[in-house]
């Protein structure tokens, strides 16, 4: 085969996503994976929002919502069903389109994902190949690769490690984890649930019972997940077993009436790197960094490292920026990813309080605080503060618009792409757009029309919302905003970025600081 742009080593659900957004950013592909065949048991069971909608740019969204089951909540609750704490979801969809949680099954969602992988030319996979040794040199990247009859030497020009927690990957590197302080083993069950064989909450619930702490949350239709901490004495060969199960699971329902599909010890931890690229080689997903489940936001976090690194990876083969752009990957990546790790480590705190005494203050002090209209508030996903501008709406996840034609209605990222969007404010801007918008960004419309511009419907509101009184809005193709402002300006800033992956530096103009 001729040498690929890119080698991708672990073909999960991160790599999967990585190897098809960069098919669509023209770059030629090797995937390995070391398994034949997609791992049968659910793992990640949440997909929010943002990321249903990155999964649109590769023509997924719907196929894994097939599968997937709206959020309807999240409870905090004490061992006598008291409310600590609760979460309901919005009575509407999010402004990109799609519930703000899913819960869906891992396994149906990766054969969707590998299912569009087959129809992209761009992508060569190679499962049951396991990297044995991976090298580089100023041009390119060496991996030495074993499959069931050969080992081969394969040369690219960038590698990505999507190799999980293990990643050989990183460790071929030398990369260390830093440690955030949180280490608890936990046994995670799932099971399929008879359509209305149970009276199981329709809502997630995290019961912060000191006996045990646990949690019980639908993980797509049909299936429940249970997570039940373990403590000192508790011996991983026996809590996975039907016995010790049957017993804690019917705290909640009849087991009779369910099917344990798998039981499994795993240590919730939280972890980052302390680098995500070395050379020509990068790391993301569980590779880089590592969450406790509670905020439900593993999955997730490696899906926006793929979204935030792909298009690079693009820019930088084609040579429209220079290799030092990746560097961004982990400036922008890294604080937010943290921000959620630690978010769900204060979450993991508040649940896993084992001194009766201690669990009981909690309590009372959580009733109080929600009864007095000051309820304990979930950490969630921050905006992006690094890559972007400083100006209204930078950093926010850009909300989806709507293409209206003869009996039909599409999404804008249908019409987009996964390039940069330009959409402009009709009320506000006058003038021609710059040459160099041209080829290079996607470009829209919000509340008129313009000669060879596509009309944007912004069925909601949101958009204009974003937009204020700025002439235009230019969003990266991770659907990140980067700035608002004025057009020639923003796209100038935007080539910029581009060369030398900074933005901070840059000075609002006069006109962005009176809209600001």
């Amino acid at each position: 085969m001729d040498a690929p742009d890119i080698l991708i080593v672990g073909l999960g659900p991160v790599g999967a996503v990585m190897a098809s957004l960069c098919a669509r950013q023209g770059l030629k592909v090797l995937a390995i994976e070391r398994d034949l065949e997609i791992y049968k048991q659910p793992r990640a069971i949440v997909l929010d929002h943002e990321v249903m909608r990155l999964l649109n740019l590769i023509d997924c969204a719907d196929g894994v919502l097939a599968h997937s089951i709206p959020s309807m909540g999240y409870h905090f609750v004490n061992q006598d069903w008291e409310v600590l704490m609760k979460r309901d979801p919005p009575p509407c969809d999010a402004p990109t389109g799609y519930p703000f949680a899913n819960l869906f099954h891992q396994p149906s969602m990766e054969r969707t994902v590998r299912a569009k992988l087959e129809h992209e030319p761009n992508v060569t996979v190679w499962l049951g190949a396991e990297l044995q040794s991976l090298g580089q040199a100023e041009t390119g990247v060496q991996a030495v690769i074993k499959t069931a009859s050969e080992e081969r030497e394969i040369k690219a020009r960038y590698a990505v490690g999507c190799d999980g927690s293990r990643s050989m990957v990183r460790q071929t590197l030398g990369i260390e984890l830093e440690d955030l302080g949180f280490d608890e083993p936990w046994v995670v069950v799932d099971a399929l649930v008879p359509d209305g064989a149970t009276d199981l909450p329709r809502q997630g619930v995290q019961m912060c019972d000191p006996e045990r702490p646990t949690t019980c949350v639908p993980s797509g239709p049909g299936r429940r997940r249970w997570e039940f901490m373990l403590k000192h004495d508790d011996r991983a060969e026996d809590v996975v077993k039907f016995e010790s199960l049957k017993s804690w699971i019917a705290k909640w329902t009849d087991p009779e009436l369910i099917e344990i599909e798998r039981s499994a010890v795993y240590q919730f931890h939280g972890l980052v790197a302390r680098e995500w690229r070395k050379g020509r080689v990068l790391i993301i997903g569980d590779a880089a960094h590592q969450t406790p489940p509670f905020m439900g936001q593993g999955l997730c976090t490696g899906i926006r490292d793929a979204a935030n690194l792909a298009w690079k990876l693009g820019c930088v083969v084609r040579g429209e920026a220079p290799e030092t752009l990746l560097d961004t990957l982990q400036t922008e990546r890294a604080p937010q990813t943290r921000a959620v790790i630690e978010g769900a480590i204060e979450m993991g705190r508040v649940v896993c309080v084992l001194d009766p005494d201690k669990a009981a203050e909690r309590d009372r002090r959580m009733i109080a605080d929600r009864e007095g209209g000051r309820p304990f508030a979930l950490p969630g996903v921050p905006r992006m503060t690094k890559g972007i501008l400083e100006t209204p709406g930078s950093g926010e996840v850009l909300p989806e618009g709507f293409v209206h034609g003869p009996g039909s209605r599409r999404r804008f990222d249908d019409v987009a792409g996964y390039r940069p969007l330009l959409i402009i404010n009709h009320a506000r801007f006058e003038g021609d757009l710059p040459e160099s918008v041209y080829g290079v960004l996607s470009v829209g419309i919000l509340g008129g029309e313009r000669d060879g511009v596509t009309v944007i419907a912004d069925e909601d509101g949101a958009i204009a919302e974003l937009l204020g009184q700025a002439e235009a809005l230019l969003a990266r193709p991770d659907r990140i905003v980067f700035g608002t402002g004025d057009v020639k300006d923003l796209v100038e800033r935007w080539g910029v970025y581009l060369e030398t992956g900074r933005t901070e530096a840059i000075a609002p103009s006069k006109d962005e600081k009176a809209v600001a």
